[in-house]
């Protein structure tokens, strides 16, 4: 099982930089697209450690060519995010975050030839509603206007590079796969870093090296996460692999009424009676997803 332990401690460091983030965007940056410059900066930097420490397995160029098309494929769902982000309440957004494993159901069944019993079925179809549930504050907050459309795209963008990474897999290790993801998804941020490098450089005038050094080390647990995730893909079905790391809403909830009781001035979110039920329904979904799936 150790997928598992690897899924859920992805999920953990996800939920962590989803806390940053949030504290980042609502402090101090204006333009949600300058964080994917970083994103870029940090994952071509590992690309070369792992490159030095450990050399890259050899692959086809036809295989290079999907690991780069994977990298490219998880920025542009990162920007169909952030595109939804401009349009809409991140309340509103972030729960269809969790459509992907849905996507994979049906794309994993057809190019890897994944298929489970009912009861896995059913684990994973829990975690996913209870993921939404748990990111929602009420049940208006699900919204099919434009931003639904462009979180829909970021899922089966998501769930497109699951696909390939479990796919490339085959034909090298973890370390040699992740690394060439990293290189395609640094060489996609070129256009972003050119388009919005200015509004970086005014933050950071604005606001310090504080910024840079928050965010990067946000990126950092982001590629950590991103590796535990990838070595889970190699040892664990996908289709359960990022089901199980649905729970991520769960840590961010309780790392949530930690700040907002110890830490206000961090993070302050306050939760109505009238939600309280809607919680602890959404974490059962999940707990008792998990465990089907496992």
């Amino acid at each position: 099982m150790t997928w598992v332990i690897l899924s859920i401690s992805a999920a953990l460091g996800w939920s962590v930089v989803n806390i940053i983030d949030k504290y980042v965007l609502s402090k101090w940056i204006r333009e949600p697209f300058v964080i994917l410059i970083i994103v870029g900066i940090i994952g071509l930097i590992a690309a070369g450690g792992i490159y030095f420490l450990y050399g890259f397995q050899p692959l086809s160029n036809i295989n290079v060519f999907l690991a780069f098309s994977a990298g490219i494929l998880h920025l542009v769902a990162y920007a169909f995010y952030f595109k939804a982000l401009k349009i809409e309440e991140v309340s509103r957004v972030v729960p269809l975050f969790y459509l992907s494993p849905v996507f994979l159901l049906f794309l994993a069944a057809i190019f890897l030839g994944e298929i489970f019993t009912p009861l896995k079925y059913l684990g994973v179809i829990l975690l996913v509603i209870g993921a939404m549930l748990i990111s929602l504050k009420n049940f208006s907050k699900i919204s099919f206007g434009k931003a639904f459309y462009w979180m829909i795209c970021s899922a089966l963008f998501l769930a497109l590079n699951s696909i390939l990474i479990k796919y490339l897999l085959n034909f090298a290790n973890y370390w040699t796969i992740f690394a060439w993801e990293r290189v395609g998804n640094g060489i996609a941020t070129i256009p972003i870093f050119y388009l919005y490098l200015s509004e970086l450089l005014i933050t950071v005038r604005r606001h310090g090296k504080k910024v840079i050094s928050l965010l990067s080390v946000t990126e950092v647990i982001n590629i950590l996460a991103l590796l535990l995730i990838t070595i889970a893909t190699s040892v664990g079905y996908v289709t359960l692999v990022n089901a199980l790391a649905s729970i991520q809403p769960f840590f961010v909830l309780i790392f949530t009424v930690i700040l907002s009781v110890f830490y206000p001035s961090v993070l302050k979110e306050e939760v109505k009676r009238s939600i309280i039920f809607l919680k602890i329904l959404a974490i059962v979904l999940i707990f008792v997803g998990a465990i089907l799936i496992t």
